[in-house]
C-alpha cells in the first residue's frame, strides 16, 4: 500500500484494535527496526532508505522511555489529551483574533480566554446565573462541547480497549508534528498566559499505557500558511525493545531523516476536516470492561473537577454524556435541592482520632 493511498485515511480514522493497526502497517513500506535504528543526534544504526517510513524515537530521544512512563494512573493522560484539545480550541481562536486586530490584548488566563472567544464563564459559576443567563450561557458551553470528544471502544474478541481523542481546533501541518504533538519537554506555550500546559509531556504518558497509538492532524485552513501543506500529518506510536538492550523507549514512523511524519494528500483529508486525532489502541485500564465503562465519567469528572471547557464522553454508546466537571455538578445539585443535598454520596459518622 502507498504511503499515500486514497483509503489510508479512513483505515486510519477507524482502527480500533491491535488487528486493524498490524494490518495497515504490514501493506505500509516500513524498514524493519534491525536495519534502521536513529541512537543519537549524529549517528544511526543504518541507512536511511527513500520513499520508505522508519521508526523514529519520539522526541527525538532514545531514552524517552522513562520520561513517557510517567503516568501514576491510566486516567490521567487521557484527561491531559483532553486539557490539549482545550488549548487547540482556545488557540485557534487567539490566532483568527491576531489576524483580525494585530495589536488585540493577550488574554490573562485561560478562563478569561473561554470568556472572550467563547462567551462563557466557569462552568460551575453558570449554574449560579438567573434562569435567562444561564440557558443563555449553557446553550454557548454546549455548542464548544461539540469541538471535543473523549470515546472508548471495547473489542470483546479480544478484550482490548481503544480510546480516542478527537478535537476540532487548530491542528497541526505535517511538517510541524514531529516539533509539537510528538515532541517532549519542548514548549510553545511559556509566553502564552491563556494557555494551560507549559512542558506539552503529560499526554505522551497515553504511549506507553496503549500498545500502538494512530495520530492524525490537519492544521485548520483559515490560519494555514499559503506555504504549509494543506493535507494531514498521520503517523502510529509504539515501544522498541532493541535486542540486547534493557532500555525500552517510543518511536513513531516518520518520512524523513529529520523526522517528519508521513502525509494524506489535500484531496484525501477533506474528510477529517481539522483539529487532531489521538487513538490509544489496547490501551490498559487494570480493570474490567465493564468497571471501566461505569466509572470514565465520574473518574474524568474528578479529574478534571472544573475544566474550562466542556466535552463530550462516549463511553461504550453512541449517545453522549456531556462533560462538565464535578464542580459543575455539585453546583447544579445546589440549584435544584438546596446545599443539605449537594454532595453526590452520603458518607457514615467516623470517630476523631
Amino acid at each position: 500500500m502507498p504511503i499515500n493511498a486514497p483509503d489510508l485515511l479512513q483505515r486510519l480514522m477507524n482502527a480500533r484494535s491491535t488487528a486493524q493497526t498490524e494490518a495497515i502497517m504490514a501493506g505500509l513500506p516500513i524498514v524493519p527496526p534491525e536495519q534502521y535504528q536513529w541512537i543519537s543526534p549524529d549517528e544511526r544504526s543504518g541507512p536511511w532508505q527513500p520513499g520508505k517510513l522508519h521508526w523514529m524515537p519520539v522526541g527525538m530521544d532514545r531514552g524517552n522511555g522513562g520520561r513517557i512512563k510517567l503516568a501514576g494512573e491510566p486516567m490521567n493522560p487521557l484527561a491531559e489529551r483532553l486539557v490539549n484539545g482545550m488549548e487547540s480550541l482556545i488557540e485557534l481562536e487567539r490566532i483568527r483574533e491576531l489576524v483580525k486586530k494585530p495589536n488585540a490584548p493577550v488574554p490573562p488566563n485561560p478562563r478569561e480566554a473561554v470568556l472572550r472567544y467563547f462567551g462563557f464563564p466557569k462552568l460551575d459559576s453558570i449554574e449560579r446565573l438567573d434562569d435567562e443567563e444561564r440557558k443563555e450561557k449553557s446553550a454557548l458551553a454546549d455548542k464548544v462541547r461539540k469541538n471535543l470528544s473523549i470515546t472508548l471502544d471495547f473489542e470483546k474478541k479480544v478484550k482490548e480497549f481503544a480510546v480516542t481523542i478527537r478535537d476540532h481546533g487548530m491542528g497541526q501541518t505535517p511538517d510541524n508534528v514531529h516539533r509539537t504533538l510528538l515532541s517532549l519537554g519542548r514548549t510553545e506555550k511559556a509566553d502564552k498566559p491563556y494557555l494551560i500546559g507549559v512542558f506539552g509531556q503529560g499526554g505522551s504518558s497515553a504511549f506507553s499505557i496503549a500498545k500502538y497509538s494512530i495520530v492524525i492532524t490537519r492544521r485548520a485552513n483559515d490560519i494555514r500558511k499559503p506555504t504549509e501543506h494543506a493535507g494531514a500529518g498521520w503517523t502510529i506510536v509504539r515501544e522498541m525493545q532493541p535486542k540486547g538492550r534493557r532500555d525500552p523507549y517510543y518511536a513513531y514512523l516518520a518520512v524523513t531523516e529529520e523526522g517528519a511524519v508521513p502525509r494524506i494528500e489535500p484531496q484525501h483529508a477533506e474528510k477529517f476536516g481539522q483539529g487532531a486525532h489521538f487513538c490509544h489502541i489496547a490501551y490498559d485500564f487494570g480493570a474490567s470492561d465493564s468497571a471501566i465503562a461505569r466509572s470514565m465519567y465520574q473518574s474524568l469528572n474528578h479529574v478534571l473537577f472544573n475544566p474550562v471547557m466542556p466535552y463530550d464522553l462516549y463511553a461504550l454508546k453512541d449517545t453522549p454524556d456531556p462533560m462538565k466537571g464535578s464542580a459543575q455538578r455539585l453546583a447544579l445539585r445546589v440549584r435544584r435541592f438546596g446545599p443539605g443535598v449537594a454532595l453526590d454520596k452520603s458518607f457514615t459518622s467516623l470517630p476523631v482520632l
